[in-house]
C-alpha cells in the first residue's frame, strides 16, 4: 500500500512538488525577518468580497510602521497586500513607456489612506494630499517609466507553449484590487478628525504579486521592433469596475529574487513620507481643525433641517 512508503521525506517532497504553500511560507518568513525593519505579517489574510459578500483570501498581509511622534503615539504605516504564485511557468508582461501625464499625477488612484487627506492653507483653500506632499516625487508607482496593462502565462501543452491569462487575473489580480479598495475605503471611513487629540493616521498601501517562475517583459518601444527581456519588477496598471468597485490601482509584480530590494524600496518611501508629515505638522493641525469645523457646521445644518 502507498501508506507503507510514507515518510517525512516523501511528505516533504510531495508538498514541495505539488503545492504552493512552501513558497508562501518562505516569502512570509523573508518579509518577517527583513533586516531590523520589523514587519508584522498575517498569512492567509481573509476579507469580504464587496460584490458577493463571500470570503476571499490573500496569501499574506504585512504591516510596518515609522514613528512620527512617540509622545503623541503617531505612526505612518506601509501595508503590503501580498499574493504568491509558485508555478514554474514563465509569465510575460507586455510593457510600454508610460504616457505623458501632467506633473503631480500618479499612474493610479491614490494609495495613501487615513487623514487628513485634504491639507488646508492659511487662506482656507485645500489641496489633496498627493499634490500637497508631491507624492509623485518619491512613490515608485509614479516614477517608473515603463508600465504594463497586459500579461500572460505560458503553459506547456502538447509539445508547445500555450498562452493563457484569464486564470491569473481572476484568481490573483481581482482579489488584490478588491482587498486594496476595501482597505482604503475602510481606513478613510474610520478616520475622524479630533481637535483634542490632533493625531494623524496615514497608511500607504502596496498590492504585490511575488512570482517564483521566470518573469519576462515584452517591451514595445515608441519605434522599432519589440524586445523580450528578463524582468524583476513590473508595474501593472489596471482599471477595474464591478457592482461596487470602480478604481485604477498599480500592482507590483516581482520575482522572488527581488523581494529584499522591493522591501528596501518600500522602506525608503515610507521614511520620506514620514519626514514630510513631520515637517508639515502645522498645516496638518490646521487641516484637522478645519475638518472639525466643517463637520460641526454640517451637523448643525442637518439638525436645523430636521427640526423644520
Amino acid at each position: 500500500m502507498p501508506q507503507a512508503n510514507l515518510s517525512s521525506q516523501s511528505i516533504k517532497q510531495a508538498i514541495e512538488d505539488t503545492s504552493g504553500y512552501p513558497h508562501e511560507l518562505e516569502i512570509v518568513r523573508r518579509v518577517e525577518t527583513y533586516r531590523k525593519y520589523g514587519y508584522w505579517v498575517e498569512p492567509n489574510y481573509s476579507f469580504e468580497d464587496q460584490d458577493t459578500g463571500e470570503a476571499r483570501e490573500l496569501d499574506f498581509h504585512a504591516t510596518v510602521a515609522e514613528i512620527i511622534s512617540l509622545k503623541r503615539s503617531e505612526f505612518a504605516f506601509a501595508v503590503i497586500l501580498g499574493s504568491c504564485k509558485a508555478t514554474n511557468n514563465p509569465h510575460v508582461f507586455f510593457t510600454r513607456r508610460k504616457p505623458p501625464i501632467s506633473g503631480g499625477t500618479l499612474n493610479s488612484d491614490v494609495t495613501v489612506a487615513g487623514g487628513p487627506l485634504e491639507i488646508y492653507g492659511k487662506s482656507d483653500e485645500s489641496e489633496a494630499i498627493e499634490l500637497y506632499f508631491q507624492l509623485h516625487d518619491f512613490l515608485h508607482i509614479a516614477k517608473m517609466k515603463i508600465i504594463s496593462s497586459q500579461f500572460c502565462e505560458l503553459v506547456w501543452k502538447k509539445d508547445k507553449w500555450e498562452v493563457q491569462s484569464g486564470v491569473i487575473f481572476k484568481n490573483t489580480f481581482i482579489p488584490l484590487i478588491k482587498a486594496m479598495s476595501r482597505e482604503i475605503d475602510e481606513n478613510n471611513t474610520a478616520y475622524i478628525p479630533n481637535k483634542e487629540e490632533l493625531s494623524t493616521d496615514y497608511t500607504v498601501y502596496y498590492p504585490l504579486l511575488v512570482l517564483r517562475g521566470p518573469m519576462f517583459e515584452y517591451y514595445m518601444p515608441p519605434s522599432g521592433p519589440a524586445q523580450v527581456r528578463v524582468a524583476k519588477h513590473i508595474l501593472l496598471v489596471r482599471h477595474y469596475t464591478s457592482k461596487t468597485v470602480r478604481c485604477c490601482y498599480a500592482i507590483d509584480i516581482i520575482h522572488e529574487g527581488y523581494l529584499e530590494q522591493y522591501l528596501h524600496l518600500i522602506e525608503n518611501e515610507l521614511k520620506k513620507f514620514t519626514n514630510l508629515v513631520k515637517r508639515h505638522r502645522k498645516p496638518i493641525v490646521r487641516s484637522i481643525h478645519k475638518l472639525v469645523e466643517l463637520q460641526e457646521k454640517r451637523t448643525q445644518t442637518e439638525g436645523n433641517e430636521g427640526s423644520e
